[in-house]
C-alpha cells in the first residue's frame, strides 16, 4: 500500500526531525560541559546539594509516568483525532511538558539550579518552535474544533479545573512501550552524574565552573 503525505504533513515531519537534531546537539553539549561543572552547594551547603539532586530524581520519575500516561491517551492518533481527554484536558502538549520536567530533573542531578534552568530553557525554546508548527497543522486539519480546544486548554501551564477522562481507552501497546522506554532514558543521568562526582572526588576531573 502506498503512502501519500500532504505538504503540511511533510513540513511538520521536517520540523520534528530538526527538533530531534537540535535536541541531540544540546544533549551532547551539556554532556561535554557537565564534567567541568560543580555546584557551589557542594562545599557551602551539602544538605541543599543533596536535596536538589533528590528533587531531580523525583522530577525524572514524574516525567516517565507523565509521558507514559500521555501515550496511553494519544494512542498514536494525534494527527488523525483531536485528543481532549486525560492529560490532554489539562494541557495541550503534555508529552512536551513532561519532557521539560524530565530535562529539569536531569539538570538537577548536578545540584546546580543554573544548569537545571539552562537545560530546561533551551529545551523549551526548541519545543515551542515545534509546538507552533504543530498548532498550524492541527488548526488546518480540525478548524473550529481546534480553536475551541485552544480556548479551553492552555498550551503549557496545566489547568486542573477542566479535567476530563474516558471510561475506555483504545491503547496501542507499541506506542506506550516505546514512550516508556524512551522516557526511561532520563534515568541514565543518575549514574552518569554520580560517576562524574566520583571522578571529581578522586581528582580525575577539575572543577572549572562553580555555579549556584
Amino acid at each position: 500500500m502506498s503512502l501519500s503525505y500532504s505538504l503540511p504533513d511533510l513540513d511538520l515531519r521536517a520540523v520534528q526531525w530538526r527538533r530531534r537534531i537540535v535536541l541531540a546537539i544540546v544533549i551532547l553539549f551539556v554532556a561535554l560541559l557537565l564534567p567541568f561543572v560543580c555546584a557551589v552547594w557542594l562545599h557551602t551547603n551539602p544538605l541543599l546539594y543533596a536535596q536538589i539532586e533528590h528533587a531531580g530524581i523525583l522530577l525524572i520519575f514524574i516525567a516517565i509516568f507523565g509521558r507514559t500516561w500521555s501515550a496511553l491517551h494519544i494512542g498514536g492518533h494525534k494527527k488523525a483525532t483531536l485528543i481532549e481527554t486525560g492529560p490532554y484536558s489539562l494541557v495541550r502538549n503534555p508529552l512536551y511538558v513532561f519532557t521539560l520536567i524530565g530535562v529539569a530533573g536531569i539538570g538537577a542531578q548536578t545540584s546546580s539550579l543554573v544548569v537545571a534552568g539552562l537545560c530546561t530553557s533551551i529545551t523549551a525554546a526548541v519545543l515551542l518552535f515545534v509546538v507552533l508548527k504543530e498548532e498550524d497543522y492541527l488548526r488546518a486539519k480540525f478548524g473550529a474544533a481546534f480553536d475551541d480546544y485552544t480556548r479551553r486548554v492552555p498550551r503549557f501551564m496545566p489547568s486542573f479545573t477542566a479535567y476530563r477522562d474516558v471510561e475506555e481507552l483504545t491503547i496501542r501497546p507499541k506506542i506506550v512501550y516505546r514512550t516508556f522506554l524512551e522516557s526511561s532514558l532520563f534515568l541514565i543521568s543518575i549514574p552518569a552524574i554520580d560517576a562524574i562526582e566520583l571522578a571529581r572526588h578522586y581528582g580525575w576531573l577539575p572543577d572549572v565552573l562553580h555555579l549556584p
